[in-house]
Protein backbone atom coordinates (compact mmCIF):
# COMPACT_ATOMS: atom_id res chain seq x y z
CA UNK A 1 0.00 0.00 0.00
CA UNK A 2 2.96 2.66 0.55
CA UNK A 3 4.75 1.58 -2.60
CA UNK A 4 1.41 2.39 -4.15
CA UNK A 5 0.42 5.72 -2.38
CA UNK A 6 4.27 6.79 -3.26
CA UNK A 7 4.22 5.39 -6.81
CA UNK A 8 0.85 8.13 -6.83
CA UNK A 9 2.59 10.63 -5.36
CA UNK A 10 5.67 10.62 -7.44
CA UNK A 11 3.43 10.24 -10.68
CA UNK A 12 1.64 13.21 -9.43
CA UNK A 13 4.56 15.75 -8.89
CA UNK A 14 6.42 14.63 -12.20
CA UNK A 15 2.63 15.07 -14.13
CA UNK A 16 2.49 18.69 -12.44
CA UNK A 17 5.90 19.52 -12.72
CA UNK A 18 5.70 18.85 -17.09
CA UNK A 19 2.50 20.51 -16.95
CA UNK A 20 3.84 23.90 -15.63
CA UNK A 21 7.32 23.45 -17.40
CA UNK A 22 6.08 22.41 -20.48
CA UNK A 23 2.69 23.50 -21.08
CA UNK A 24 2.48 26.51 -19.18
CA UNK A 25 6.06 27.79 -19.22
CA UNK A 26 6.78 28.91 -16.19
CA UNK A 27 8.84 27.46 -12.98
CA UNK A 28 7.78 24.82 -11.04
CA UNK A 29 7.92 27.04 -7.75
CA UNK A 30 5.50 29.55 -9.28
CA UNK A 31 3.13 26.60 -9.82
CA UNK A 32 3.50 25.42 -6.40
CA UNK A 33 2.79 28.90 -5.21
CA UNK A 34 -0.39 29.44 -6.53
CA UNK A 35 -1.58 25.85 -4.89
CA UNK A 36 -0.41 27.53 -1.78
CA UNK A 37 -2.76 30.69 -2.52
CA UNK A 38 -5.34 28.49 -3.61
CA UNK A 39 -5.32 25.95 -0.68
CA UNK A 40 -5.02 29.29 1.92
CA UNK A 41 -8.03 30.99 0.33
CA UNK A 42 -5.89 34.26 -0.12
CA UNK A 43 -8.97 35.09 -2.50
CA UNK A 44 -11.81 34.92 -0.11
CA UNK A 45 -12.15 38.40 1.34
CA UNK A 46 -11.72 40.06 -2.42
CA UNK A 47 -14.75 37.81 -3.60
CA UNK A 48 -17.84 39.56 -1.78
CA UNK A 49 -18.34 42.90 -0.37
CA UNK A 50 -19.35 40.89 2.89
CA UNK A 51 -15.89 38.49 2.91
CA UNK A 52 -13.95 42.33 2.53
CA UNK A 53 -15.39 43.87 5.34
CA UNK A 54 -15.02 40.98 7.70
CA UNK A 55 -11.65 41.00 6.76
CA UNK A 56 -11.41 44.62 7.53
CA UNK A 57 -13.04 44.11 10.72
CA UNK A 58 -10.25 41.56 12.11
CA UNK A 59 -7.50 43.41 11.47
CA UNK A 60 -8.75 47.30 11.59
CA UNK A 61 -7.11 47.65 15.65
CA UNK A 62 -4.10 45.96 14.29
CA UNK A 63 -3.76 48.88 11.91
CA UNK A 64 -4.86 51.81 14.02
CA UNK A 65 -1.82 51.66 16.08
CA UNK A 66 1.82 51.74 15.62
CA UNK A 67 2.89 49.19 13.29
CA UNK A 68 4.72 46.22 15.16
CA UNK A 69 7.79 45.58 13.11
CA UNK A 70 8.64 42.68 10.84
CA UNK A 71 11.30 39.59 11.83
CA UNK A 72 12.33 39.54 8.78
CA UNK A 73 16.31 39.36 9.23
CA UNK A 74 17.41 42.10 6.01
CA UNK A 75 21.03 41.42 4.59
CA UNK A 76 21.24 45.02 3.98
CA UNK A 77 21.69 47.43 7.18
CA UNK A 78 18.33 48.84 7.72
CA UNK A 79 16.46 51.34 10.22
CA UNK A 80 13.17 53.11 10.83
CA UNK A 81 12.21 56.61 10.71
CA UNK A 82 8.76 58.14 11.90
CA UNK A 83 7.61 60.64 9.00
CA UNK A 84 4.29 62.35 9.79
CA UNK A 85 4.19 59.68 12.51
CA UNK A 86 4.30 56.76 10.06
CA UNK A 87 7.11 54.42 10.63
CA UNK A 88 9.29 54.00 7.82
CA UNK A 89 11.71 50.83 6.92
CA UNK A 90 14.66 52.21 5.39
CA UNK A 91 16.97 49.80 3.47
CA UNK A 92 20.80 50.17 2.36
CA UNK A 93 20.88 53.66 2.79
CA UNK A 94 24.74 55.01 2.05
CA UNK A 95 23.94 58.50 2.90
CA UNK A 96 25.49 58.92 -0.79
CA UNK A 97 23.27 61.89 -2.85
CA UNK A 98 24.46 59.35 -6.37
CA UNK A 99 22.89 56.16 -4.64
CA UNK A 100 19.78 55.84 -6.51
CA UNK A 101 16.71 55.61 -4.45
CA UNK A 102 13.20 53.95 -4.35
CA UNK A 103 10.19 54.82 -2.62
CA UNK A 104 8.74 51.30 -2.38
CA UNK A 105 4.82 51.60 -1.95
CA UNK A 106 3.85 47.70 -0.62
CA UNK A 107 0.46 46.48 -1.41
CA UNK A 108 -2.34 44.96 0.98
CA UNK A 109 -5.40 46.17 -0.62
CA UNK A 110 -5.53 49.40 1.35
CA UNK A 111 -6.16 47.77 4.67
CA UNK A 112 -3.80 45.41 5.01
CA UNK A 113 -0.06 45.84 6.36
CA UNK A 114 2.93 44.35 4.17
CA UNK A 115 3.15 40.77 3.94
CA UNK A 116 6.94 39.20 5.26
CA UNK A 117 7.77 38.82 1.32
CA UNK A 118 7.58 42.31 0.99
CA UNK A 119 10.22 42.89 3.17
CA UNK A 120 12.05 39.99 1.59
CA UNK A 121 11.83 41.98 -1.41
CA UNK A 122 12.79 45.76 -0.91
CA UNK A 123 16.07 43.84 0.41
CA UNK A 124 16.82 42.11 -2.39
CA UNK A 125 15.67 45.66 -4.68
CA UNK A 126 18.24 47.21 -2.35
CA UNK A 127 20.82 44.79 -3.40
CA UNK A 128 20.08 43.92 -7.19
CA UNK A 129 20.42 47.81 -7.42
CA UNK A 130 22.44 49.08 -4.44
CA UNK A 131 19.82 51.64 -3.91
CA UNK A 132 18.44 53.09 -0.99
CA UNK A 133 15.26 51.63 -0.30
CA UNK A 134 12.25 53.44 1.26
CA UNK A 135 8.88 51.73 2.43
CA UNK A 136 5.95 53.73 4.58
CA UNK A 137 3.69 51.60 6.33
CA UNK A 138 1.04 54.30 4.91
CA UNK A 139 -2.63 54.54 6.69
CA UNK A 140 -4.42 52.44 6.41
CA UNK A 141 -8.25 52.35 5.95
CA UNK A 142 -10.80 52.82 7.35
CA UNK A 143 -8.47 54.54 9.63
CA UNK A 144 -7.50 56.76 6.64
CA UNK A 145 -7.73 57.58 2.98
CA UNK A 146 -6.03 58.68 0.51
CA UNK A 147 -5.24 61.71 1.54
CA UNK A 148 -3.04 61.00 4.49
CA UNK A 149 -0.82 58.92 2.38
CA UNK A 150 -0.54 61.19 -0.60
CA UNK A 151 0.87 64.13 2.35
CA UNK A 152 3.15 61.29 3.26
CA UNK A 153 4.68 60.52 0.54
CA UNK A 154 5.83 64.12 -0.73
CA UNK A 155 6.87 64.70 2.34
CA UNK A 156 8.95 61.66 1.85
CA UNK A 157 9.88 62.66 -1.75
CA UNK A 158 10.29 66.50 -0.99
CA UNK A 159 12.98 65.37 2.23
CA UNK A 160 14.96 63.28 -0.57
CA UNK A 161 14.98 65.87 -2.95
CA UNK A 162 16.39 68.67 -0.33
CA UNK A 163 19.28 66.36 0.67
CA UNK A 164 20.26 67.27 -2.55
CA UNK A 165 18.98 63.96 -4.16
CA UNK A 166 18.28 64.65 -7.62
CA UNK A 167 14.80 63.39 -8.71
CA UNK A 168 16.05 61.39 -11.75
CA UNK A 169 17.61 59.18 -9.21
CA UNK A 170 14.45 58.44 -7.72
CA UNK A 171 12.18 55.07 -8.20
CA UNK A 172 8.68 55.10 -7.42
CA UNK A 173 7.61 51.51 -7.14
CA UNK A 174 4.62 50.26 -5.54
CA UNK A 175 2.72 46.65 -6.46
CA UNK A 176 -0.88 45.91 -5.88
CA UNK A 177 -3.30 48.63 -4.12
CA UNK A 178 0.39 50.04 -3.83
CA UNK A 179 0.62 50.38 -7.36
CA UNK A 180 -2.28 52.04 -7.62
CA UNK A 181 -0.82 54.65 -5.23
CA UNK A 182 2.53 54.75 -7.19
CA UNK A 183 0.73 56.22 -10.27
CA UNK A 184 -1.62 58.56 -8.52
CA UNK A 185 1.31 59.89 -6.92
CA UNK A 186 3.03 60.71 -9.78
CA UNK A 187 0.20 61.97 -11.45
CA UNK A 188 -0.15 64.35 -8.07
CA UNK A 189 3.14 65.57 -8.16
CA UNK A 190 2.68 67.33 -11.54
CA UNK A 191 0.21 69.28 -9.75
CA UNK A 192 2.15 70.54 -7.05
CA UNK A 193 4.66 71.38 -9.14
CA UNK A 194 7.31 69.20 -8.14
CA UNK A 195 9.29 67.14 -10.50
CA UNK A 196 9.08 63.68 -11.55
CA UNK A 197 10.87 60.68 -10.53
CA UNK A 198 12.87 59.05 -13.23
CA UNK A 199 11.07 56.06 -13.33
CA UNK A 200 7.33 55.09 -12.18
CA UNK A 201 6.80 50.94 -11.53
CA UNK A 202 3.90 49.61 -11.22
CA UNK A 203 3.58 45.39 -10.27
CA UNK A 204 -0.09 44.39 -10.61
CA UNK A 205 -1.79 47.97 -10.65
CA UNK A 206 -5.17 48.16 -9.49
CA UNK A 207 -5.59 51.14 -12.13
CA UNK A 208 -9.67 51.48 -12.45
CA UNK A 209 -11.61 51.31 -9.23
CA UNK A 210 -14.67 50.60 -11.20
CA UNK A 211 -13.73 47.54 -12.01
CA UNK A 212 -16.02 48.26 -15.54
CA UNK A 213 -13.63 46.89 -18.02
CA UNK A 214 -15.90 43.78 -19.91
CA UNK A 215 -12.67 41.49 -19.65
CA UNK A 216 -12.42 41.46 -15.71
CA UNK A 217 -14.68 39.14 -14.82
CA UNK A 218 -13.61 36.33 -16.98
CA UNK A 219 -10.26 37.48 -15.52
CA UNK A 220 -11.47 36.87 -12.03
CA UNK A 221 -12.43 33.26 -12.59
CA UNK A 222 -8.72 32.25 -13.66
CA UNK A 223 -7.22 34.42 -10.35
CA UNK A 224 -6.26 32.59 -7.48
CA UNK A 225 -6.18 35.91 -5.22
CA UNK A 226 -8.02 38.99 -6.36
CA UNK A 227 -11.72 39.32 -7.01
CA UNK A 228 -13.91 42.52 -7.91
CA UNK A 229 -17.07 42.65 -5.60
CA UNK A 230 -14.51 42.47 -2.50
CA UNK A 231 -11.99 45.02 -4.12
CA UNK A 232 -14.30 47.76 -5.26
CA UNK A 233 -15.77 48.37 -1.68
CA UNK A 234 -11.90 48.39 -0.41
CA UNK A 235 -11.21 51.15 -2.74
CA UNK A 236 -14.07 52.81 -2.74
CA UNK A 237 -13.43 53.28 1.58
CA UNK A 238 -9.69 54.42 0.05
CA UNK A 239 -11.72 57.18 -2.28
CA UNK A 240 -12.95 59.05 0.84
CA UNK A 241 -15.28 61.65 -1.03
CA UNK A 242 -13.67 61.21 -4.23
CA UNK A 243 -15.81 59.14 -7.49
CA UNK A 244 -14.11 56.44 -8.33
CA UNK A 245 -13.07 57.74 -11.29
CA UNK A 246 -11.03 60.22 -10.00
CA UNK A 247 -7.61 60.19 -10.87
CA UNK A 248 -6.33 60.32 -7.05
CA UNK A 249 -8.21 56.90 -7.36
CA UNK A 250 -8.28 55.06 -10.34
CA UNK A 251 -5.01 56.61 -12.02
CA UNK A 252 -6.18 55.06 -15.59
CA UNK A 253 -8.61 58.21 -15.75
CA UNK A 254 -5.75 60.96 -15.32
CA UNK A 255 -2.79 62.48 -17.60
CA UNK A 256 -0.27 60.92 -17.97
CA UNK A 257 1.48 63.35 -19.95
CA UNK A 258 5.14 64.30 -18.83
CA UNK A 259 5.84 61.72 -16.07
CA UNK A 260 8.61 59.18 -15.49
CA UNK A 261 9.25 56.24 -17.21
CA UNK A 262 6.25 54.07 -17.17
CA UNK A 263 7.60 50.09 -16.12
CA UNK A 264 3.60 48.03 -15.71
CA UNK A 265 4.61 44.04 -14.40
CA UNK A 266 1.16 42.00 -15.00
CA UNK A 267 0.15 38.12 -14.67
CA UNK A 268 -1.77 37.04 -17.65
CA UNK A 269 -3.97 35.21 -14.64
CA UNK A 270 -4.81 38.50 -12.73
CA UNK A 271 -8.44 39.96 -12.73
CA UNK A 272 -6.36 43.71 -13.38
CA UNK A 273 -4.90 42.22 -16.18
CA UNK A 274 -7.50 43.40 -18.88
CA UNK A 275 -6.76 47.03 -17.52
CA UNK A 276 -3.62 46.87 -17.60
CA UNK A 277 -3.46 46.19 -21.31
CA UNK A 278 -5.74 48.65 -21.57
CA UNK A 279 -3.16 51.37 -20.02
CA UNK A 280 -0.87 50.54 -22.36
CA UNK A 281 -2.97 50.77 -25.04
CA UNK A 282 -3.51 54.42 -24.02
CA UNK A 283 0.21 55.18 -23.66
CA UNK A 284 0.47 54.18 -26.96
CA UNK A 285 -1.93 55.61 -28.48
CA UNK A 286 0.00 59.20 -26.83
CA UNK A 287 3.37 58.42 -28.23
CA UNK A 288 4.42 57.36 -24.47
CA UNK A 289 7.19 55.40 -23.97
CA UNK A 290 6.62 52.88 -21.75
CA UNK A 291 7.50 49.16 -20.45
CA UNK A 292 4.83 46.20 -20.26
CA UNK A 293 6.37 42.78 -18.49
CA UNK A 294 4.19 40.44 -18.87
CA UNK A 295 4.21 37.36 -16.52
CA UNK A 296 2.48 34.49 -18.66
CA UNK A 297 0.35 31.91 -16.27
CA UNK A 298 1.36 33.97 -13.40
CA UNK A 299 -0.44 35.41 -10.67
CA UNK A 300 -0.96 38.59 -8.55
CA UNK A 301 1.95 40.52 -7.27
CA UNK A 302 4.03 37.38 -8.56
CA UNK A 303 7.87 39.55 -8.13
CA UNK A 304 7.08 39.75 -4.87
CA UNK A 305 7.18 36.15 -3.90
CA UNK A 306 10.56 34.18 -4.18
CA UNK A 307 10.44 32.49 -7.03
CA UNK A 308 12.54 32.30 -10.59
CA UNK A 309 10.34 34.88 -12.05
CA UNK A 310 11.26 37.45 -9.14
CA UNK A 311 14.73 37.75 -10.46
CA UNK A 312 13.80 36.97 -14.13
CA UNK A 313 12.00 40.64 -13.43
CA UNK A 314 14.46 42.09 -11.79
CA UNK A 315 16.98 41.60 -14.46
CA UNK A 316 14.59 43.20 -16.72
CA UNK A 317 14.23 46.02 -14.51
CA UNK A 318 17.86 46.65 -14.04
CA UNK A 319 18.02 47.00 -17.99
CA UNK A 320 14.80 49.65 -17.86
CA UNK A 321 16.28 51.36 -15.04
CA UNK A 322 20.04 51.47 -14.98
Amino acid sequence: MLKRILTIASVSVIASYLYAKLLEKRSYKSFLYEIMIRATKMKQPFEKKANAQKALEFVKEQTQGEYEGTNYNFDNAVYTKKIHNVTNYIVNDKEDRQQKVVIYIHGGAWFQDPLPYHFEYIDTLATAFDAKVIMPIYPKIPHATYKETFELLEEIYRRELEQKVSSERVVIMGDSAGGQITLSFAQYLKTVNMSQPSDIVMISPVLDGTFSHPEVYNYEKIDPMLGVEGSKYLISLWAGELSLTDWRVSPIYGSFNGLGKITISIGTKETLYPDAVKLSQVLNAQGIHHNFIPGYQLFHIHPIFPIPERAQFINKLKKIID
